[in-house]
């Protein structure tokens, strides 16, 4: 046979496989594919195309496997490792990663231009875990490589403005211009450059570069960087007390959010279901024949931060942890998951807690304490910060009954327009923020639930008001850390130096807290003409709380 001939085989086999997996015949597509590779075991498509066909059919770990051989015999087919490393990432498959890397030798060839991809890469696995310093590295180690690949600048645009690094991300977005000339590239420097403006306070500006870059038209056809041009309009607007273009900002950007493919399947899970079970399971009697079976441990050290989102929960966490005995964790969902890991194994049947033996409750325990309790280098008081475990506190009270609550309070109604303003990651909770309507609902039926709580468990908790923080900081936090039984620190005062030598902060409040207090979020949503009728929705709670 000649290689002419070898070579149209080869190309046939391949056009044969892919057309068997448009037909969905994927054993079919996958012989094919082993055939090419068979006849030629040097050529990359094969082996691609082979990946993807296992990766169909959910054979992840084979699809992995029969890339690794085929990078470990070809290092320099970039090609493969390329396409490797995005679908580890595309499968959170770190570990995969780290193996690539090894084969590769990444660590010893920092220069080598073809690399640029992998670290790119690898610094998305570093952000994804959070590790922001480690992340910086990798996308500078992939500019290095390759200084006009702009994807890793762009996310540095990004961590920069997360962790309060303005002069940083200042520097970057004039070295990105002296560079960078592709319009597609130039109009995400210019939204960067926009959003810069505004957090130095220069919101009339953005506003006009924006304009003056026709940066909505640039940006209409791509919905996540409208979604974000919007947001910064949103902010602009307000400071400018442009309120009714403020509010249509946001409406236009939920829209756009909501109809997102991905956030689809969030809108039909009813969490106020979950409430009315609780209600139903969580009463005193049902609670004491759990707690006065089993054997507690103080655990006073212990205290959970609750609230509503945008409660004001962020600002006490960074006060709080400005205390010399005191430890936060923030938003890890350790005790969440532990709690969903005992009911997947109970068929999620919420009576089965009626039955959960001393070992199983000592795990639950054990397993959080593990984790929440690293690292505490001589610190008295754990306090863990997840607003939404609040409708949560039936399940702490039967694990934690001599646990702590502090639940943050803020004003109902400039609580529900900072929801629905605020950006975030949708899961089933937030995804209730797209909408005006259903923000109002779920603050009502949380703090309905929360009620409930109170007047049924046992709970030693204290409400704080965000309100009387802004107004009688020393007072108020004095008495918090009194319930906390610890004394009064004069470096809480400076909890906004506390909040800027943080590597970041995970909520939406990261421009705030790194700032002293300021009172122009109180009676922020009397701006808006669409929340006159708000004090009406949440009469019940500004009365609760004296408002």
């Amino acid at each position: 046979m000649t290689i002419l001939s070898d070579k149209s085989n080869y190309e046939s086999l391949l056009k044969n496989g892919i057309q068997s997996a448009k037909l969905g015949k994927f054993k079919e597509s996958e012989n094919y594919f082993i055939k090419a590779i068979n006849q030629n075991k040097n050529k990359p498509d094969a082996y691609i195309n082979l990946a993807n066909i296992l990766i169909l059919q959910k054979r992840n770990t084979k699809s992995f496997k029969i890339l690794h051989n085929y990078i470990s015999n070809n290092t320099t087919n970039y090609e493969v490792s390329n396409f490797a490393a995005k679908i580890f990432l595309n499968f959170n498959a770190q570990n995969e990663f780290i193996k690539l890397c090894k084969i590769l030798n990444i660590n010893k060839n920092k220069n080598n231009k073809e690399n640029s991809f992998i670290y790119f890469v690898e610094g998305q696995f570093y952000e994804r875990n959070k590790n922001f310093s480690k992340a910086k590295n990798s996308y500078f180690l992939s500019i290095s490589c390759n200084e006009i690949f702009f994807e890793p600048y762009f996310k540095l645009f990004n961590i920069f403005e997360k962790t309060n690094q303005l002069q940083d991300l200042e520097k970057l977005i004039i070295k990105t211009e002296k560079i960078f000339n592709q319009e597609e590239n130039r109009n995400k420097i210019n939204l960067y450059k926009s959003i810069l403006l505004n957090r130095k306070n220069n919101f009339l500006d953005s506003q006009e570069y924006i304009k003056t870059n026709k940066l909505y038209e640039k940006f209409k056809n791509d919905d996540n960087f409208l979604i974000q041009l919007l947001d910064l309009e949103s902010k602009n607007n307000e400071r400018l007390n442009k309120y009714s273009y403020s509010f249509r900002n946001i409406l236009e950007r939920n829209k756009l959010i909501i109809n997102k493919p991905e956030n689809k399947k969030y809108q039909n899970h009813n969490m106020d279901n979950n409430f009315q079970k609780y209600k139903k399971f969580y009463f005193k009697k049902n609670v004491q024949l759990i707690t006065k079976k089993l054997k507690y441990l103080s655990d006073d050290q212990i205290v959970f931060l609750v609230g509503f989102p945008r409660s004001g929960t962020t600002l006490l966490d960074s006060i709080l942890r400005s205390h010399s005995q005191i430890k936060v964790i923030e938003e890890k969902p350790y005790l969440l998951d532990l709690r969903h890991k005992f009911f997947e194994s109970k068929k999620n049947n919420l009576s089965a807690l009626l039955k959960i033996t001393q070992k199983e409750k000592d795990e639950i325990r054990n397993n959080y304490i593990n984790h929440a309790m690293t690292n505490m280098e001589g610190k008295k008081i754990i306090i863990d910060k997840f607003p939404l475990l609040i409708t949560e506190i039936g399940f702490i009270n039967c694990i934690f009954p001599n646990a702590k609550i502090i639940f943050a309070v803020r004003h109902p109604c400039d609580v529900v327009i900072s929801c629905f303003f605020t950006s975030f990651k949708i899961n089933e909770a937030m995804v209730k923020f797209l909408d005006w309507q259903n923000t109002i609902d779920f603050y009502n039926n949380v703090l309905d639930l929360f009620v409930f709580y109170e007047n049924e468990l046992d709970l030693k908790y204290k409400i704080i008001k965000y309100e009387d923080v802004v107004q009688n900081f020393k007072y108020q936090i004095t008495k918090l850390v009194e319930f906390l039984d610890l004394k009064y620190e004069k470096n809480l005062e400076k909890f906004y130096e506390t909040a800027k030598n943080r590597s970041q902060i995970f909520t939406p409040s990261y421009t705030q807290v790194v700032n002293p207090l300021y009172t122009s979020s109180i009676n922020r949503w009397k701006n808006y003409d669409q929340s006159k009728f708000l004090s009406t929705s949440l009469s019940k709670w500004i009365e609760k709380f004296n408002y």
